[in-house]
């Protein structure tokens, strides 16, 4: 099968052959892909199992919950979703359905800072998407000739300018 990337691989073979999931961890770089591939679709491969033994002993619906994927989607995106037999329920697409993506546009996300005056803070394996704690104030500072200059942002715990 040939997919982008190892992960893509193991997914797609033990997707198309659920029983018989065989996976060659040498391919690229044994222990700093190989192995955690493997683990991470097998571990997902048995969790979907749990899910099914659960609704069985304790008939929680799991079959019927959706899953929903978003994340900067596209047609082309979604497309390559269903070519390789995904199994979303639900598409989310913000940014591609009220911008025009041959032109310029600003992907904006509103995350969660500061709740009842604790700081919060997104981890994520993405930095882009990791977010800064605390409200912030921001200012564009602007040089002699009336240029903008630089763009500041501070936490509000500092004051205000």
């Amino acid at each position: 099968m040939a997919k982008e990337g190892e992960l893509a691989a193991f997914t797609a073979y033990a997707m198309t052959f659920p029983d018989n999931f065989l996976a060659l961890v040498d391919t690229y770089n044994t222990l700093s892909s190989g192995i955690p591939n493997f683990l991470a679709v097998s571990l997902a491969m048995e969790a979907r199992r749990l899910f099914q033994q659960c609704e069985e002993v304790f008939g929680f619906p799991f079959a019927g919950l959706a899953i929903v994927v978003s994340n900067d989607l596209n047609e082309s995106t979604i497309t390559a979703l269903n070519d390789e037999g995904h199994e979303a329920d639900v598409f989310g697409i913000g940014t591609n359905v009220v911008t025009c993506q041959s032109q310029p546009a600003l992907g904006v996300v509103y995350k969660l800072v500061e709740l009842e005056g604790k700081p919060c803070m997104k981890l994520s394996e993405d930095v882009e998407k990791t977010s800064l704690p605390t409200a912030k104030a921001a200012y564009r500072l602007y040089n002699k000739a009336g240029i903008p200059a630089v763009d500041l942002i501070q936490g509000l715990w500092l004051g205000v300018f």
